[in-house]
């Protein structure tokens, strides 16, 4: 008994916390014919936030965004950069603030030739400068984004990860690394290749407090063969000058394994990154590899020290990690990702957002997955997530939904969720292993009342049976039906446009109905 009051004890004091963290939903294309969030930096005042629009004129060119919000997500300034004859767009999580109130951010631009640019805004997302840089091949060949994205040097420059093709044909083409350092205003001080025969993909770059650069992607065979893939998670250091420290290249033996798709430096030297393990997928012409979600930790020695998996219930092409955060209070990191669910016809699927966090010995503490209810295919996907000074969580991504039929398909999306994940408060007391654990399946709503979105999640014992979602309005009509097998979850539905009244949220299983939530749309 005093093993249980104790827990309840604890329980009540994390949803006291919980309460004092504000949570939202917000999807929004920000009046462009489509937007995607990439980056977001929290502050004590406001949030900021970049990513890619396209322009709602012919003809439709892309341009990179950058947003002031106010801690509710409300927009206090929009500003972009973009051109008549030229596309911009800026894909990675990669806007840094500097000490003095401003930010740096990178992307890549199009018109005939692809160039690399880096953009320093001020506080109201004015731009002060652009920088170019041009691939090393010109002119036999353009191509060159910032794929491994960016890092501040101490020296108030910035560190570039670039992806470089050898030729402009897709066909027997060989992609390398392209490290390019600068000066504090975007100046080139100097730019290195680093190739091998193989084909190599960057995906994240961090700074040593020494002014070493940590280089991390992915190398493999996959443009040579078509079966017998390798995959090589690939980590180097270069210092200053981009001359090479140390190398990690994870070996054959250890099975395919995906690019370092983020990583965090330790104190000591250690390092956490995210990847995936692969399966080699069979087919009758070239084969395929999908991963499973990986988080592994290099010791100071470049050994794994440990390492762990989140497997699918089904291997796909979609599952992936994103980003990884430490968290200020050191109890682990949180890992943003993306993860594959199967739905029956007429939808067929759906990707969720996907958030783990893991403890500093590599143990998994929570999951949570979110997904907008839309009424074809959708893909929720994380592009970015930094703590907040409240001890929450704000993401940014993107929602797309896949129905010929939607207006804008493609809009950004922003999260605050508390310190456990949670967009509706109370979800991590479904982490419980204790004997207060519930038993049978539980519908949690928020906010109630709403006036946009309905938020709510379903809380169930594993392995449970799939489950009929109905919502009916006051007059016992049916508004939206769908079918999950994913318990556990957060699901978002837009109301905005129903009309105000009394509706009931439905959980049925085998034609039962097991639980009931009221809720008022205003």
């Amino acid at each position: 008994m005093k093993r249980r009051a104790l827990f309840i004890a604890i329980l009540m004091v994390g949803m006291i916390k919980v309460e004092s963290q504000e949570t939202f939903n917000i999807r929004d294309r920000y009046d462009f014919l489509a937007c995607v969030l990439t980056s977001v930096v929290p502050t004590d005042s406001c949030y900021y936030v970049a990513g890619v629009i396209a322009d709602t004129t012919p003809p439709y060119r892309t341009g990179s965004i950058f947003i002031k919000l106010d801690l509710q997500g409300t927009p206090l300034s929009i500003k972009t950069i973009k051109g008549n004859e030229e596309s911009f767009e800026s894909w990675h999580s990669t806007l840094m603030q500097i000490e003095e109130g401003s930010f740096f951010n990178v992307g890549d631009s199009y018109d005939s030739i692809t160039t690399t640019f880096l953009a320093k805004y001020n506080a109201f997302g004015d731009t002060l400068f652009t920088q170019r840089y041009l691939s090393p091949y010109l002119p036999v060949a353009n191509f060159i984004k910032p794929w491994g994205g960016a890092t501040l040097m101490p020296d108030g420059g910035v560190a570039i990860l670039c992806w470089i093709y050898t030729l402009d044909t897709p066909i027997d083409n060989d992609a390398n690394y392209y490290l390019i350092r600068t000066d504090s205003l975007g100046n080139k001080i100097w730019g290195k290749i680093y190739a091998t025969p193989k084909w190599e993909r960057p995906q994240s770059i961090v700074t040593t407090p020494g002014g070493s650069i940590i280089c991390g992607g992915v190398r493999t065979n996959q443009t040579t063969n078509v079966q017998n893939l390798t995959f090589q998670c690939h980590i180097f250091q270069v210092d200053s000058l981009g001359n090479s420290e140390w190398e990690y290249l994870s070996p054959i033996s250890a099975g395919l394994r995906d690019a370092a798709n983020d990583m965090l430096l330790l104190d000591d030297g250690s390092i956490i990154v995210a990847s995936g393990i692969g399966h080699e997928q069979q087919h009758a012409s070239v084969n395929e590899v999908y991963f499973d979600r990986l988080v592994f930790k290099l010791n100071p020695q470049h050994q794994i020290e440990w390492e762990l998996t989140f497997p699918d219930s089904a291997l796909t092409g979609w599952a992936r990690t994103k980003k990884l955060i430490k968290l200020s209070d050191g109890s682990g990191y949180i890992m943003a990702g993306m993860i594959y669910n199967s739905q029956p016809p007429p939808k067929y699927f759906t990707v969720r957002g996907w958030l783990s966090k893991i403890s500093t010995a590599g143990d998994s503490i929570w999951t949570r997955r979110y997904a907008f209810l839309v009424d074809g295919e959708n893909e929720h996907e994380i592009y970015d997530v930094r703590e907040t000074s409240d001890g929450g969580l704000i993401i940014c991504g993107e929602s797309f939904d896949w129905d010929d039929d939607a207006n804008y398909p493609q809009q950004g999306w922003l999260l605050k969720l508390d310190e456990y994940g949670c967009l509706v408060p109370g979800c991590q007391l479904s982490d419980a292993t204790d004997e207060v654990q519930a038993t049978k399946i539980k519908l949690s709503i928020y906010p109630n009342p709403t006036t946009d979105y309905l938020n709510f999640l379903i809380n169930a014992p594993n392995p449970a049976s799939r489950a009929t979602i109905r919502i009916i309005n006051g007059e016992g009509k049916l508004v939206k039906e769908f079918k999950t097998d994913s318990f556990n979850s957060t699901f978002i539905v837009p109301v905005w446009d129903w009309a105000s009244g009394v509706y009931w949220v439905q959980v049925m299983v085998e034609g039962k109905l097991i639980t009931t939530e009221k809720f008022i749309k205003q």
